[in-house]
């Protein structure tokens, strides 16, 4: 009895987040985490998720160390890139990449996703187990994860030791990395791609926005150029798990901010973002959901932590019971790609816009703040009707060529990224015979003044044409440079991002992130002759066909 009461008295004494965490059919503790052991007075380091997913492995062999296919061990720095992977229950599951600690000041998302992995492995979740396969990277940012520091990000209430920096030990933020991929962080989730596959991604993060109300804002996967039913089905899950959420007490919405008109009134709600370099929009590329999910910074950070698995949770659990539906508007998407190229016209846009998707009551909270910048009260909160312009729409559609012909010189040093994206990548020879060879004509070029990302970026506007530039290029194109390019053809299954990776005028590819800025950026005392062209387009299909985009014929090379 006296053994008994002491048991009893320890499970007491431990923080509620442990106290639950016993295994009734073996009688011991389940393994707990840095910050429940010490009552979240700090967030886990790389070593402490690996030692803690350490011990879930040791209950759950279906647990197990994830690495990609050749892909990175570790960032730059050597600091480990450690996933895990959870097989499913049953056959055929669903795949589900889940990756967080992107920004290492934004802690909630790696916190939550070992108590959810826990969880999981405890069974308290069946349908997710068995409908679902997923993959996880806690810290994503390892140079980041164990740089904690007080100081940073102070206006958001935190662990009393801290929480690390936004970018990678380079100064490079990996949520603007996935298509120029030049962080180890961004090859290894490159290869999780192609290993893995999965049909969702999640990318968990704190928002440092408006002070808005919402527990969660989220955003769906709104890459330019992805396919657009499958979009659709991305954003019905959001706004599905939005009413399942609310009545439970969490408000959540699209992720945005007030729009102020010039009175400095607020008008709207907007979003932000639909370019591809962020990883939450990058999946729609790839044929996948992507999820943007930013917990509310002025929340405690227990809070924050219990907000992320509550929504990661509910998430999985509207995949595990649409299972069958995403599998079958992902084979529709592809279909759909493929059946361009059957008719004949193949299209994209080179840009979005946001439009407006619904009108939605909104709080705005006017806050009490602290010296540091963190909310400590609320004066009041105002219910406002405002239009939400948080969904996009594809603006300047064009019709696309049959595929890009890369200059052998720069062969070295694009091949590797292309493949990595997942890329079909062939030899010039390889090239339809019969179609025309294109070269771009400038109208416009502007080199960005401030560096992003330690790059200049570069913008370029124009079209492509059958005819040789006027200017004269110092190097040829000869048939021979032709049949040693790399030819990247459109006509594959990822062919939408081989279009957002090579053509000059991306707002998002290669050219713009500087991969080719030895001709597109050539300044006042570069007085010779330029290069040839690094890039020409390979004919139009439709009614082009075999002829360049102003109808004149096929193939000119300079001899």
């Amino acid at each position: 009895m006296k053994r008994l009461l002491v048991s009893f008295l320890g499970l007491m004494a431990l923080p509620p987040m442990v106290a639950h965490a016993f295994d009734k059919k073996h009688a011991e503790p389940w393994p707990t985490t840095r910050f429940e052991q010490n009552n979240y007075a700090s967030t886990s380091t790389v070593a402490d998720v690996a030692q803690f997913m350490s011990a879930l492995q040791k209950r759950d062999k279906s647990l197990s160390y994830y690495r990609p296919k050749a892909a990175p061990r570790s960032t730059e720095s050597g600091q480990p890139l450690n996933a895990w992977r959870l097989a499913a229950t049953a056959k055929d599951p669903l795949r589900v990449y889940i990756n967080a600690g992107i920004h290492a000041g934004e802690v909630e998302g790696k916190d939550a996703m070992q108590i959810i992995m826990r969880e999981l492995i405890q069974g308290k979740y069946p349908e997710i187990r068995q409908a679902l396969e997923i993959v996880t990277l806690p810290t994503y940012n390892a140079d980041g994860a164990d740089a904690q520091d007080p100081l940073n990000r102070r206006y958001q209430p935190n662990p009393e030791h801290g929480v690390g920096p936004r970018e990678n030990v380079f100064g490079i933020d990996l949520n603007r990395d996935m298509m120029k991929a030049v962080a180890a962080n961004t090859k290894w989730l490159l290869a999780m791609y192609q290993d893995f596959q999965p049909a969702a991604v999640f990318d968990l993060h704190t928002t440092n926005g408006s002070y808005h109300g919402f527990h969660i804002t989220y955003e769906p996967a709104w890459a330019t150029g992805g396919d657009a039913p499958l979009q659709s089905l991305n954003r019905k899950m959001l706004t599905d798990v939005r009413a399942t959420m609310l009545p439970r007490g969490m408000p959540t919405y699209d992720y945005g901010n007030f729009r102020y008109n010039k009175d400095k009134q607020i008008e709207a709600w907007e979003s932000a973002f639909s370019t591809p370099n962020l990883v939450s929009n990058y999946p729609t590329l790839q044929y996948a959901l992507g999820v943007l999910v930013e917990t509310y910074v002025y929340r405690s950070y227990q809070q924050r932590i219990e907000d992320n698995r509550l929504y990661v949770v509910e998430l999985l659990r509207w995949l595990a019971q649409h299972k069958d539906e995403v599998k079958q508007e992902q084979i529709a998407a592809r279909a759909r790609w493929e059946a361009q190229w059957k008719t004949g016209v193949a299209r994209l846009p080179l840009r979005t816009e946001m439009s407006l998707a619904e009108t939605y009551q909104f709080e705005v909270v006017d806050p009490i703040k602290n010296e540091l910048g963190q909310i400590v009260g609320e004066k009041s909160r105002t219910k406002m009707e405002l239009p939400a312009y948080v969904a996009f729409k594809a603006v300047d559609e064009i019709q696309i060529p049959q595929g890009y012909l890369i200059d052998p010189a720069y062969a070295e040093k694009l091949r590797p990224i292309l493949e990595a994206h997942g890329l079909k990548v062939l030899s010039g020879i390889s090239r339809p015979s019969k179609q025309a060879i294109l070269y771009f004509h400038e109208s416009e070029r502007v080199l960005a003044k401030d560096s992003f990302q330690g790059i200049f970026p570069v913008q370029i506007k124009g079209q492509w044409k059958s005819e040789l530039p006027e200017k004269r290029a110092g190097y040829r194109w000869s048939k021979e440079t032709l049949d040693n390019a790399l030819y990247v053809p459109l006509n594959q299954p990822l062919g939408r991002l081989g279009f957002y990776l090579l053509d000059p005028r991306s707002g998002d590819g290669l050219v713009y992130w500087g991969f080719l800025h030895a001709y597109y950026a050539r300044g006042k005392g570069m007085w010779g002759e330029p290069p040839r062209q690094p890039i020409l387009a390979v004919g139009y299909v439709g009614e082009n066909n075999g002829q360049g985009a102003d109808g004149k014929t096929i193939e000119k090379v300079q001899e």
